[in-house]
């Protein structure tokens, strides 16, 4: 499981390969070269996990968002428990 410090680490490392190219004059066939090096590889890398790290974001959070439904319901439901008992 990637951490949050990886993931931040790799997503970091993308973004300086990603703006460190900004502005470049390079051609298409300099930029299918540079990005089969080392270096590029891992830009590729970190993209793919800033990617994977993105999914999962948002499946966490769309699970959160049902517990925290749920949650409401039961708190709701045992409110009208409640009342129903008489009880305030």
């Amino acid at each position: 499981m990637m951490t949050f410090g990886r993931v931040s680490a790799c997503v970091l490392a993308a973004a300086t390969l990603i703006l460190g190219g900004c502005g470049s004059s390079e051609s298409a066939r300099q930029r299918q070269e540079e990005a089969n090096t080392p270096a590029g590889k891992v830009g590729k890398a970190a993209h793919e996990v800033a990617r994977e790290a993105g999914k999962a974001a948002t499946f966490a959070g769309q699970k959160l968002d049902k517990a925290a439904h749920q949650a409401r319901e039961g708190w709701e439901e045992s409110e009208r428990e409640d009342r129903a008992k008489g009880k305030h």
